[in-house]
C-alpha cells in the first residue's frame, strides 16, 4: 500500500510540473522509456512555435523531500550515480521538488556549481524563493539548449532505404564548425524533424507506396567536416523510430542517450578516427573472411527465390508453393540482414563494399517482408508478386556492384 501511495504522489508531482510548465510556455513531455534520472523533457515554445530548445527535468514529489532546510534552501541529497548522469547529460537538467498539497514547485539547475560534495556524498540546495511560477520563464529560457544557425552544418546526402512496411531515411550531416554536445543534439533534432517530413523516394514504386506519408525511421550520421564524411569518420549517430511503427518492421533499437523527441544518440565516435590503432586484427582480410560466405549464401538464396518466382509468374505454381520452396532462403535473407545491421565498422578500404552489401540486403529483405503474415494481409496477391519481382531485380543489380567493389578491394 505504501508503494502505491508513493507512486500516486510521484504522479501528482509529474502532473503538477506538466501543467505549470505548459502555463509558462514550455511543452513538457514525460519520458515514457523510464530514462534513468530524468522524468520529463521540456521544450521552449515561442510565439506558438516549437523552438527545439530543451531542458531535462528530474521530479521529486512529497513532504519527505522538503524536510531538510538550511539557509532558506531545501537540501536534496542525490547519490553519486545520479550526479554523474546529470552532469554528463546532453541536455541541461533541473531538479523540481514538489509539494502536491500546496501545489508549489521549487526548482534548481543541476550543474557543477550547484552540486556540492560533502565528502561522503553530494547535496543540492534548492532555494525556497525559486518557484516554478510566472516569474520562472525567463530564468528557464536561459537554461535551454542553444539554437544553431542553418549555415553551421550541411546535409551531405539523403538515402531512401524504405521497404514495404516502413518509410525510412538515412542522412549524413557535416559540421561547418566545432560544436559542443548540446549543439550537436540540437542539429540532430532539427535534421531528424525535417527529414521525417521529406517526400523524396528512390523510385516510382516507393513513391507509389508511401506517397505523402511522413517517415517512420530516420537515422543520422554526424561528421566533423566534409573531409571526415568522405572518410566515414563520424562523431556520433542517432536513430528515431516512430512509436506507431510495429516492432516487426522497425530496425534494431540504438543503445545510447535520449536527447528528446524519442531520438537516441550513440556518442561513440567511428573507429575510422583511429583506424591504424583501433582496427587491430579486424583488417581487410578478416572482414572478407566474414562477409564473403554471407554474400555467397545470399546469392544462392536469391537464385532459389528467382527459380520459384518464375514458376509462380508463369502460373505453373501457386504463391503457397513459392512460400514453401523459398522458406529456408527467405529465412537466410532475414538472418543476413540482421547480421549486417549489427556488423562492426568495416576497415576503410572495405567501406564501399560494405555499403553496397547493406543496400543489396535491404532490397532482399523486402522479399521477406512482403510475405510475412502482415504483408499477406496488407497486399493483394498480384501486388505481392509484382513487388517481389521488383525487389529481386534491385537486389540482383546490386550483386553486380558488390562484385565490382569486391574486385576493387582485391587490387
Amino acid at each position: 500500500m505504501e508503494a502505491q501511495k508513493s507512486d500516486r504522489i510521484e504522479r501528482q508531482g509529474l502532473g503538477l510540473v506538466t501543467v505549470r510548465g505548459e502555463a509558462l510556455g514550455f511543452a513538457v513531455r514525460e519520458q515514457t522509456n523510464s530514462d534513468y534520472g530524468i522524468d520529463a523533457i521540456a521544450e521552449l515554445i515561442d510565439n506558438e512555435t516549437a523552438t527545439g530548445q530543451l531542458f531535462a527535468i528530474q521530479i521529486k514529489s512529497g513532504s519527505s523531500y522538503l524536510r531538510e532546510i538550511k539557509d532558506n534552501c531545501y537540501i536534496y541529497r542525490p547519490d553519486a550515480q545520479h550526479v554523474e548522469y546529470w552532469l554528463g547529460h546532453t541536455l541541461p537538467v533541473i531538479l523540481c521538488l514538489c509539494d502536491p498539497e500546496k501545489e508549489i514547485i521549487y526548482w534548481e539547475r543541476v550543474a557543477k556549481d550547484t552540486i556540492k560534495s560533502t565528502g561522503k556524498g553530494y547535496k543540492l540546495a534548492v532555494p525556497q524563493v525559486q518557484k516554478l511560477d510566472k516569474d520562472a520563464r525567463e530564468d528557464l529560457k536561459d537554461i535551454v539548449t542553444p539554437r544553431i544557425a542553418s549555415n553551421d552544418y550541411t546535409l551531405v546526402s539523403t538515402e531512401d532505404i524504405s521497404h514495404g512496411m516502413a518509410k525510412r531515411y538515412s542522412i549524413r550531416v557535416a559540421l561547418n564548425r566545432p560544436m559542443s554536445k548540446p549543439e550537436l543534439a540540437a542539429v540532430i533534432r532539427d535534421m531528424t524533424a525535417k527529414t521525417a517530413k521529406r517526400r523524396y523516394s528512390r523510385n516510382k514504386m516507393v513513391k507509389g507506396r508511401w506517397g505523402e506519408a511522413d517517415a517512420h525511421v530516420v537515422s543520422t550520421f554526424i561528421y566533423g567536416s566534409a573531409a571526415d564524411e568522405k572518410r566515414n569518420n563520424y562523431i556520433c549517430r542517432s536513430l528515431w523510430i516512430d512509436q506507431s511503427l510495429d516492432d516487426e518492421y522497425a530496425p534494431t533499437p540504438l543503445i545510447g542517450e535520449d536527447i528528446g523527441d524519442g531520438i537516441i544518440v550513440n556518442w561513440q565516435q567511428s573507429p575510422m578516427a583511429e583506424l591504424s590503432d583501433s582496427q587491430g586484427d579486424f583488417n581487410k582480410e578478416h572482414y572478407l573472411d566474414l562477409t564473403d560466405p554471407i554474400v555467397k549464401l545470399v546469392i544462392e538464396s536469391l537464385k532459389n527465390i528467382e527459380k520459384a518466382l518464375q514458376k509462380w509468374q508463369s502460373g505453373a505454381s501457386s504463391e503457397a508453393s513459392f512460400l514453401s520452396e523459398t522458406e529456408s532462403s527467405r529465412q537466410y535473407l532475414s538472418n543476413a540482414y540482421d547480421i549486417h545491421a549489427d556488423f562492426r565498422e568495416p576497415p576503410y578500404e572495405c567501406h564501399d563494399l560494405h555499403e553496397q552489401i547493406g543496400i543489396m540486403l535491404s532490397f532482399a529483405h523486402n522479399i521477406v517482408l512482403y510475405h510475412t503474415e502482415r504483408g499477406i494481409a496488407f497486399w493483394a496477391n498480384n501486388i505481392r508478386l509484382r513487388m517481389t519481382t521488383s525487389a529481386l531485380g534491385n537486389a540482383s543489380k546490386h550483386l553486380e556492384r558488390i562484385k565490382y567493389e569486391r574486385e576493387k578491394v582485391s587490387w
